[in-house]
């Protein structure tokens, strides 16, 4: 019997993944909870240390779908209220995977993306993870009887929350269950179809792809075969997902249903998404990132249409840095993807502007340009940033560019000439660090090194300039050494 569900039943999904796409191998069933990520098409080479990566995080509650969509996410310090708000590496390496981005990281971004907060003590211990993960969102677990189960790609994970490393294109899910195996459903179907007329949705065991009898989709009860039929008189868009007492709900599958003759989602689907982008730093590159190869991500919405259907990235170059141009033309980074990352190499001391722009299914279509992102000068950059005899280069994993200088003495110098309305210079203090004198349009600043500090910290931000050209000096003053790694001009 075909039943008919009415519109905007069920939460959205960005995107769904079929049984073809799963990946992944069978692993154990732990106690956490698993995301969903999308891929990222490479314009260059990415560098081994890109970050941050977006994922699909989904988070089956127990009585809705608490959260449902993409996440950028990269590697940083999580806290919970039970662990008395302690800041914790949750980065894969306490299982001996390589530091990253981990699901635990996805589940807090998502957490702060989605206006929702989870819990968890930490255990330092056994796992050297949150042990059990207690809440997220509404939803509280009692450890005897329920726990958040984590799933990879269609697959219970490897490690718990903090262990599992994410990787671009993931699908990751938590899932409020009990201790029986529950199958976690995958539906499929077709996303457009006309008013009065039949379609048929199949639910599947997304793990082993068997049939899964007995699940209720839109009103409907799937048979023995894993399939309902669904029919729809009114125009409208409808999001269905699959429940079953013992099994996870399914992900979202959004359906356009139109008059006859009509183009598929153009009835009912006249809002435009929303695009909010992620760069590795809000000025300059170096915040979070390390390389040159930077990744442009972006998080969408569609919450109250048909679902995003590609995206498009366009990337210019201003008009500042160490070479004197004038702004440059858009130019296309990434047409019609449906990936929400992409790479892009840019130049030393350039600074860039990124437009993403969002075409939904009914083609509304919405754009959002990014503030200028600076790429610092690296110390490798020897034909840009000249040093004096007295630096000495070494390596570091956590400089910018993989290396930094450092002058043990009074007298090395290092000037950089660039275009620019401001500059900042770039390294870390040191805990018996010196001192160093700074001269820039005829003024000069003594900046002491001494202290402690992160890699890659801004150690000055010079005052406003005239338009122009300038020349930054740089000359260390003894009483300890002094470690540069970049410097930034600001358009």
């Amino acid at each position: 019997m075909a039943l008919s569900p009415k519109p905007g039943d069920l939460a959205p999904v960005v995107r769904h993944t079929t049984l073809e796409e799963k990946g992944g191998q069978m692993t154990n069933r732990i106690r956490g909870a698993l995301p969903v990520a999308l891929a990222i098409a490479a314009v260059s080479a990415p560098s081994a240390a890109a970050a941050p990566v977006t994922v699909h995080v989904r988070i089956e509650g127990v009585t809705s779908t608490i959260f449902d969509g993409p996440v950028t996410t990269d590697e940083h310090q999580t806290t919970t209220p039970a662990d008395g708000n302690t800041p914790r590496v949750c980065n894969g390496t306490s299982v001996g995977n390589p530091a990253g981005p981990t699901a635990t990281t996805a589940l807090d971004d998502a957490a702060k993306l989605g206006g929702f907060t989870w819990d968890g003590p930490w255990d330092d211990v056994t796992f050297h993870d949150y042990y059990p993960y207690s809440r997220i969102g509404p939803d509280t677990v009692d450890p005897n009887t329920h726990y958040w189960s984590l799933w990879r790609n269609w697959h219970f994970a490897d490690f718990g929350g903090c262990g599992q490393r994410v990787s671009q294109g993931d699908d990751i899910v938590w899932a409020y269950e009990d201790f029986n195996t529950s199958p976690l459903l995958l539906l499929t179907g077709p996303t457009a179809a006309r008013e009065g007329e039949s379609l048929t949705v199949k639910v599947i065991d997304g793990q082993t792809g068997i049939v899964q009898a007995g699940a209720t989709v839109g009103g409907a009860t799937t048979g023995a075969d894993g399939q309902a039929t669904l029919s729809f008189p009114n125009s409208g868009i409808y999001r269905l997902k699959a429940e079953r007492a013992d099994a996870i709900r399914s992900n979202a599958l959004v359906v356009c249903v139109d008059p006859a003759g009509a183009e598929p989602c153009t009835s009912s689907d006249k809002a435009a998404p929303s695009v909010a982008p992620s760069l590795p730093g809000r000025r300059l590159a170096s915040e979070r990132g390390r390389s040159r190869t930077l990744l442009i991500s972006w998080q969408a919405s569609d919450a109250d249409g048909a679902g995003v259907a590609y995206y498009s990235v366009d990337v210019r170059e201003l008009a500042d840095g160490v070479k004197t141009s004038a702004a440059g033309d858009w130019k296309p980074l990434e047409e019609r993807t449906a990936l929400t990352g992409v790479h892009f190499r840019g130049d030393a001391g350039s600074s860039y502007q990124f437009r993403i722009t969002a075409v939904d299914r009914a083609a509304n279509s919405a754009s959002v340009v990014t503030d200028p992102l600076v790429l610092p000068v690296d110390d490798r950059d020897r034909s840009l940033w000249r040093f004096a005899s007295g630096w000495k280069q070494s390596r570091s994993g956590s400089a910018w560019g993989g290396t930094v200088v450092r002058a043990e003495d009074a007298g090395a110098t290092a000037t950089l000439r660039f275009t620019g309305r401001s500059v900042s210079l770039i390294g870390r203090k040191l805990r018996h660090g010196g001192r160093l004198r700074v001269t820039l349009a005829g003024k000069t600043r003594t900046l002491s090194v001494r202290g402690h500090s992160r890699a890659r910290s801004v150690l000055w931000n010079s005052a406003r300039l005239r338009s122009g050209s300038h020349v930054l000096r740089v000359r260390s003053l003894g009483n300890g050494p002094v470690e540069l790694d970049a410097v930034a001009p600001r358009p």
